[in-house]
């Protein structure tokens, strides 16, 4: 019996993953040249070499193509090895969270020209920091589940709170290593998070809190 081949669809994926990464070249070109309020989906379109109709097969809205198009989730993973672990509560938490920067990931050059499209607006920062959020429930579950496992002497609406303060905390150590990229890109340098840098700066930080 023969064996009908496939519709070849790699060659249709390679193209789909060329079209988005023109998409998002473009318009963090636009964004950096322009301003965000000025770029619209036609000049993206028109600097991409793309129809609108291919553009919003792609990206929802000019944002997508600036943010990724995949909302940021928990890493499973480091989920697991967390609910385990004794180590530093809040920057195991900052980690449970991943962010996907989108196509261009895998150059650090453009990578850093996102951060810096995004970085240059708030709208933009509001935007990425809002997606975020969208998280913090089930990050907030992990939480608990670590304490309970860690401290399970604690009383658990006692823990409920704790697991809150903590969740409030990660939102804003994510905030400051969203502006600390930016910051970064926005000086010519790749930005590069160094979970064992923010690691030693909440450990020197934190101490003189209390």
């Amino acid at each position: 019996m023969s064996t009908i081949p496939p519709a070849r669809p790699a060659p249709r994926r390679k193209d789909a993953i060329e079209k988005t990464r023109a998409i998002e070249r473009a318009a963090t070109d636009l964004v950096l040249e322009h301003g965000y309020e000025a770029v619209t989906v036609d000049m993206i379109c028109a600097l991409a070499g793309v129809s609108q109709r291919t553009f919003f097969n792609h990206f929802k809205t000019k944002d997508a193509a600036l943010l990724g198009v995949e909302p940021p989730t928990v890493d499973e993973r480091a989920a697991r090895e967390f609910i385990v672990s004794t180590g530093p509560l809040l920057a195991g938490a900052a980690q449970l969270i991943r962010v996907d920067p989108g196509g261009l990931d895998a150059d650090p050059q453009q990578l850093a020209r996102r951060i810096r499209a995004i970085g240059s607006n708030p709208l933009l920062i509001t935007r990425q920091l809002e997606r975020i959020e969208a998280v913090e429930a089930e990050v907030r579950e992990i939480i608990v589940l670590r304490l309970k496992n860690q401290y399970p002497e604690d009383d658990a609406a006692e823990r409920e709170r704790q697991a809150g303060l903590i969740v409030s905390l990660v939102a804003g150590l994510m905030r400051f290593i969203g502006r600390s990229w930016a910051a970064e890109a926005a000086a010519g340098r790749i930005p590069d998070i160094d979970p064992a840098g923010i690691e030693r700066l909440l450990g020197s930080v934190l101490p003189k809190l209390g």
